[in-house]
């Protein structure tokens, strides 16, 4: 028999695993006090487990006592994990929340967001651009709930409300997505549209450890639209004419066409790749960073500094003295301390810094891509050689109102922004465990302060010069038919916000036994002001204040409940209005610690079910502020009487109607379970069904004849969101391989239950019913043919078919569409549910990481399902414009004509101008944007330590890594996620690099 008492550095442990090491299944569990008993030989072995504690063995040797002092877990982190305004044990927890380790966010980009599709379960994901600091993804957790205002989820870093795209990963501790009722309850008007908790690193009670990495690399498009050249623009413009008026005289005939094939002279008949022309095939980007970490038993820090740097791939020139190229400049600081100031109070104070410099070309890459869309590739050359000999100057198309796209990169200014972001959280911890064990209380106060600015040097054109021909001797003739300004202007913006934050918390966790109970009673406060309000109701500080309540009970850790409960409230309702109370339940239990289980399913470690049901809030409703309170100003005011109403008196009255206002509310159901099993895999899945109600927007079911100038809002909306999300991990050792594997899905359906709009006239045109961004259309039936007319010139169809209503004749080739409701017209009452919305349904992510011996590679893939998009705008429908704004797609040339009516081409019948039948919103025109990615790739190697120990590096790893390298889609013309009709986006950026990593 062998007692004793198992402790830590601050007193005795209870439920701690004392097992004897040869007798599997023989073992107690530490009481209250720490204490022991357990009968054992006097040769035995006494392995001490508990969760975020290294493992002791311990030899009896033939002892009667044997006290042990457990030390704490290097890999602590693995073993809690982060939830709401605390940690918890793995096992303990009942809520729905995701972690990725942080080092899968450690990918060669500047946004955060980029890296989160597909590596987060739960997570939903879109790329819309990949301009330099503006290529942040768009995020939602669980999908999208609401049509509402505010549908982005909450980001907290180190407690505090931060933007998340911006933050280095080398910075970053923990990664937690809160997903359910359950897990942000306690943020109340805060929490509908979940949570994700981001911790950043501190220091430890160990020598001081220095790591230094630098990368550089390269960015290159993931893929370009193409646009026809100049003889296959004036070809078939040809034959859009003839198409169109069969007496069409074309001043391009065959030998014309033929000077632009040849190139005989490219400066007179050009053919301009405005494309190439424009964009860089490459450009830099760097990234280096250096951070330090220790400390001892009474402080302990944590100090990073990183730069990042990338280039913009607009082909700037070298006339002018300043840079019209984008790019962007990231400096980021962090410094994190913790004091123990004495047995029983500690201190931690988080600084942090983010300085970003931008510069940008005079006009926006929006209108510059909308230009290099709409310019014909053989109207002109960028510039021409000035006849006087003077330099160069910019050619155009001799109308002032019809842009240059490279005079608008490289002529028209240059725009600098730099942003300022401090960061700053005290907090003070005090154990009351003199009071009684477990109990503790501490505050926090933070205050964060940004500030933007933004300096304008532009002008709207320089002088622009038209081509008119050559003379008697063969030299140019130029045209300055613009004359610009030569100076640049001078505009300035600026902006800014302030935040502040205090919160203080009691907190009592404690192990009785076979019971273990913890609660939380929270205080929370926030003031924020934004100081580019437009207005001074809008100055106002923004505020919210609450309460928040979490109460936790297991036993025999086998057994979990848990109740949780924000009560806040905003500034943005009315008084007596301003609170709601939002509760949660979660109940858990581990199946496979109950003997039934153990004794008859070997091939499943562990196994546990967990369910959860509550309600949640959103407070960013979107509409003016504080609009419970009615305006006065031009509203129903004034009167008119007298026969002709001649007679007019002013007045005043009603503007914006005062409505009962209130948060959006979400109830939410969570059913899931997580399993280990056939030693090595790992799942989690849960489905969920969230039901959103109060959406607040505008009353559009309310009459006209109520003689309203300004239509009211309410809380009318109503959404429900459903889906299922989940997380398969597996690792092994394989010999000397160390093999892992990772795969995440997440798919979310909402549809929308009441908007509020009038009844349609037709059922199947009513949104309610549909998801979110469902888009409408035609459903195309192929194109016209001969025999389906009476007379072809006049387009007259058959008596037995519809007659198109879109405002023009229909010819063969044409599309040809389905009338849905049988009235004998094309119109858009036949316009149906098609497709899916612009933004996925489904978001799945997979991938392996291998290491053998010193070397390491890793690979990941990331996809997107059900999400649709409409192809059209300038630049792809040919000829929408006149000729000199005549670009078109290098996809054109597979069109119908009279020499090839075929069904199966991408392009009806071309016609000059404007053809509305063919451009409707239809399936014919609808694409499939789901697509795979293969999104990462690592490949490295760690320098033997015989090598790196002798000149003091405790490892040195140089590898190589590549981010968005590949991309499988039925769509073909551009990069799908981009969500753009013509391709006419500044390109989602590849990215090759090479990198160091070395820690002293």
């Amino acid at each position: 028999m062998v007692k004793g008492v198992v402790s830590d550095e601050k007193g005795p442990i209870a439920g701690v695993s004392v097992v004897l090491k040869s007798a599997a299944g023989r073992g107690v569990t530490t009481d209250k006090d720490g204490a022991y008993t357990l009968s054992v030989p006097k040769d035995g072995v006494l392995v001490f487990t508990f969760i975020g504690y290294k493992e002791q063995v311990v030899n009896v040797e033939g002892k009667t006592e044997l006290n042990v002092v457990l030390e704490a877990s290097d890999n602590l982190l693995d073993e809690l994990t982060v939830v709401a305004y605390g940690v918890q044990k793995k096992e303990s927890v009942v809520s729905s929340i995701s972690t990725v380790k942080v080092s899968e966010l450690k990918v060669p980009t500047r946004s955060l967001t980029n890296a989160l599709a597909g590596r987060v379960a739960g997570v939903i994901a879109v790329q819309r651009s990949g301009e330099p600091g503006n290529d942040d993804a768009q995020f939602w957790i669980r999908g999208v709930s609401t049509f509402g205002a505010g549908s982005s989820p909450l980001v907290l870093v180190d407690g505090i409300e931060r933007p998340l795209s911006n933050i280095e990963p080398e910075e970053i501790e923990t990664f937690s997505v809160l997903k359910d009722a359950s897990a942000t309850a306690v943020y109340g008007i805060r929490g509908a549209n979940g949570v994700i908790l981001v911790n950043t690193r501190k220091g430890a009670n160990k020598a001081p450890s220095i790591n230094f990495k630098l990368e550089s690399g390269m960015t290159s498009p993931t893929q370009l639209p193409k646009l026809a050249n100049a003889a296959t623009v004036y070809e078939l413009y040809n034959e859009a004419n003839l198409n169109t008026n069969p007496f069409f005289n074309s001043q391009y005939t065959p030998e014309i066409i033929e000077r632009y094939k040849s190139g005989v002279d490219p400066i007179l008949y050009p053919d301009v790749d405005w494309i190439g022309t424009m964009l860089k095939k490459n450009a830099r980007n760097s990234r280096a960073n250096l951070n330090i970490s220790g400390g001892g038993d009474v402080s302990k820090y944590f100090v990073s500094a990183t730069y990042y740097g990338e280039d913009g791939i607009w082909k700037a020139d070298n006339l002018n003295a300043y840079n019209t190229n984008a790019n962007l400049k990231r400096y980021n600081f962090r410094a994190n301390v913790d004091i123990k100031l004495n047995k029983y109070t500690d201190l931690s104070l988080g600084l942090g810094g983010i300085m970003i410099t931008q510069n940008f070309p005079g006009r926006s890459s929006d209108d510059i891509w909308n230009v290099i869309m709409t310019t014909n590739p053989g109207d002109y050359i960028p510039m021409y050689d000035n006849p006087d000999g003077s330099g160069k100057v910019f050619g155009g198309s001799g109308n002032e109102a019809v842009r240059s796209p490279y005079a608008d990169l490289v002529n028209t200014g240059y725009q600098t922004t730099w942003r300022n972001n401090i960061q700053s959280n005290i907090t003070l911890k005090h154990d009351l465990s003199r009071l009684t064990r477990g109990l503790n209380v501490s505050g926090m106060f933070a205050f964060d302060a940004d500030n933007y600015h933004n300096i304008q040097r532009v002008r709207n054109m320089g002088d622009m010069y038209r081509l008119t021909g050559r003379d008697s001797d063969g030299k140019l003739i130029l045209n300055r038919y613009f004359d610009g300004q030569e100076d640049l202007n001078f505009g300035r913006q600026s902006a800014g916000t302030r935040r502040i934050y205090t919160q203080a918390n009691i907190n009592y966790d404690r192990t009785f036994s076979d019971h273990t109970v913890s609660a939380l009673v929270l205080f929370n406060r926030q003031d924020f002001v934004d100081a580019s309000a437009g207005s001074s109701i809008d100055a106002l500080p923004n505020r919210f204040q609450g309460l928040v309540g979490r109460t936790t009970y297991s036993y025999k850790s086998r057994y979990f409940a848990e109740f949780s409960a924000g009560y806040n409230g905003s500034e943005n309702f009315p008084k007596g209005s301003r609170y709601g109370f939002f509760p949660s339940v979660a109940l858990g239990w581990i199946v496979s610690e109950e003997s039934f289980f153990k004794n008859n399913i070997n091939f499943i470690e562990f196994f546990k079910l967990r369910g959860s049901f509550g309600y949640k809030g959103n407070d960013q409703i979107g509409g003016r502020r504080f609009a419970y309170l009615t305006t006065i100003g031009g509203g129903n005011g004034g009167w008119r009487y007298g026969l002709d109403g001649g007679n007019a008196y002013g007045g005043k009255g009603e503007d914006d109607w005062g409505v009962n206002l209130t948060w959006e509310r979400e109830k939410e159901t969570n059913l899931g379970f997580e399993a280990r099993f056939l030693k090595g895999f790992y799942l989690q899945a849960d489905v969920f069904n969230r039901h959103r109600t109060g959406i607040f927007l505008s009353r559009n079911a309310l009459p006209q004849i109520l003689g309203l100038t300004k239509t009211p809002w309410g809380n009318l909306g109503e959404m429900n969101n459903k889906g299922v999300d989940a997380t398969l991990e597996y690792r092994k050792m394989v010999g000397a391989f160390d093999i892992s594997l990772r795969g995440n899905f997440t798919f979310a359906k909402n549809r929308i239950i009441e908007n509020d709009l009038p009844d349609t006239r037709y059922a199947y045109q009513d949104q309610r019913g549909l998801r979110f961004g469902q888009p409408m259309g035609l459903k195309a039936l192929g194109l016209y043919k001969d025999e389906e007319f009476v007379n072809i010139e006049q387009g007259i169809l058959r008596g037995d078919l519809p007659e198109p209503n879109f405002g023009n004749k229909v010819k063969p080739g044409d599309i040809k569409y389905a009338d849905i409701n049988g009235d004998g017209l094309l119109d858009s009452y036949d316009m149906v549910p098609i497709g899916n919305p612009g933004n996925p349904e489904i978001i799945y992510g997979f991938g392996t990481s291998i290491s053998f011996k010193s070397f390491d590679v890793s690979a990941f893939l990331q996809g997107s399902g059900n999400m649709d998009f409409m192809l059209g705008g300038v630049g792809f429908v040919p000829f929408m414009e006149v000729l000199g704004r005549g670009a078109i797609s290098q996809l054109a040339t597979d069109r119908w004509s009279p020499g090839n009516p075929s069904q199966d081409v991408l392009f009806p019948r071309l016609s000059y101008g404007q053809n509305p039948n063919n451009y409707q919103p239809s399936t014919w025109w609808q694409r499939d944007a789901s697509y795979l990615r293969l999104k990462s790739v690592e490949l490295g190697y760690t320098l033997p330590k015989s090598l790196t120990t002798r000149v003091k590096i405790q490892t040195l790893r140089v590898y190589a890594s590549g981010f968005n390298l590949y991309t499988w889609s039925k769509f073909k013309y551009w990069d799908p996620e981009l969500g753009s009709g013509n391709g006419a986006k500044y390109p989602i950026q590849k990215t090759f690099n090479l990198g160091v990593n070395v820690n002293f």
